[in-house]
């Protein structure tokens, strides 16, 4: 493969509307979620997850240039999962893990096409990231998954060795 552009932020894309169109691709090629009523129930699945971090946060949105024009993968996230309240009201059970976000107030959320998993360009997205918050003086960033979800090694091996339980969801934290 040849070596790939590094990630660059959705507000440094030409063209943010195509990266969009992409990041919907993305996302709905990494979802388990495959059935909808309809085409606005399927909308609203995808801004439930990612609408609030492109209107409000682009800042904290980069994309994996895929070297051919397009993408192969994107990070959204937050730098302060405390102060900020619009991903609570949308995203399910966003506040379960509230008493860690002062350790780890930093998180995000990462997909990649399939057919680019596994050459390492999730941690790529992530350490662009993690430099972000480090530059901003944070202490940590977090994710949130399912217990004995496949990607939970992955994020182990990046660095997200703070680990806490609460019914079917896994807190990862990574001190930074």
């Amino acid at each position: 493969m040849t070596p790939l552009p590094p990630p660059v932020r959705l507000t440094g894309l030409p063209d943010p509307a195509a990266a969009r169109a992409a990041l919907r691709v993305i996302f709905f090629q990494s979802t388990s979620r495959a059935d909808f009523a309809d085409e606005a129930a399927r909308n609203r699945f995808f801004t439930t997850w990612t609408g609030w971090y492109l209107d409000h946060a682009p800042h904290d949105v980069w994309f994996q240039p895929d070297g051919a024009g397009g993408y192969a993968g994107y990070l959204t996230g937050c730098r302060d999962s405390a102060a900020v309240d619009g991903p609570g009201r949308v995203i399910p059970k966003y506040g379960v893990f509230a008493d860690l976000f002062a350790a780890f107030p930093a998180h995000l959320h990462i997909n990649l096409a399939p057919d680019v998993r596994g050459l390492g360009l999730g941690r790529r997205l992530i350490d662009a990231f993690a430099a972000d918050c480090i530059s901003d003086g944070l202490a940590g960033m977090h994710v949130v998954t399912g217990v004995g979800a496949r990607n939970a090694a992955f994020y182990t091996r990046a660095g997200f060795i703070h680990a806490v339980e609460r019914g079917p969801l896994l807190f990862l934290g990574r001190p930074l």
